[in-house]
């Protein structure tokens, strides 16, 4: 199964784009949909499994819509990717098949690439990410000129 599914694609531009709103300032699912081209109604359904997980929180009113629940510095790449597909998901248990050498070698490597997947996820933050699309954005617009 594949790490980056559209689930963990939309989950994060979504957080980021959350990340990237002035402090207290709630943004609503239309409006994050829009601005980072996901479906609307699967980012809503997205968004009540974050929120469930921690988050983010929503908030009611004409000013409603959805804050992140913590500091961009203390959610990690993992936490969303554990959100969205479960905290097994990057397991690096090498458990069941079949006995043998050819075996155990592809399932140590198999645990090995997952315990490096695990590593980079876990090492980067919101924060590091809504910064490193600040430095693209920065960067495209002097190419362009602007």
């Amino acid at each position: 199964m594949p790490l980056f599914t559209a689930k963990v694609d939309y989950g994060l531009r979504a957080l980021l784009d959350l990340a990237a709103q002035p402090p207290g300032r709630a943004a609503q699912g239309r409006e994050i949909a829009a601005r980072q081209q996901i479906p609307e109604s699967y980012l809503n359904q997205l968004l009540v499994v974050l929120r469930r997980a921690g988050l983010v929180r929503s908030v009611r009113g004409a000013a409603g819509g959805y804050l992140l629940a913590r500091d961009p510095h203390q959610v990690t790449a993992a936490d969303v990717v554990a959100a969205l597909h479960g905290a097994g998901y990057l397991s690096s248990d090498g458990a069941g098949g079949a006995a043998g050498g050819a075996a155990w070698v592809v399932r140590g490597l198999r645990g090995r690439v997952n315990q490096a997947v695990r590593r980079e996820l876990e090492r980067l933050t919101l924060a590091d990410l809504v910064a490193e699309v600040h430095r693209l954005d920065e960067a495209h617009s002097l190419m362009l000129g602007l």
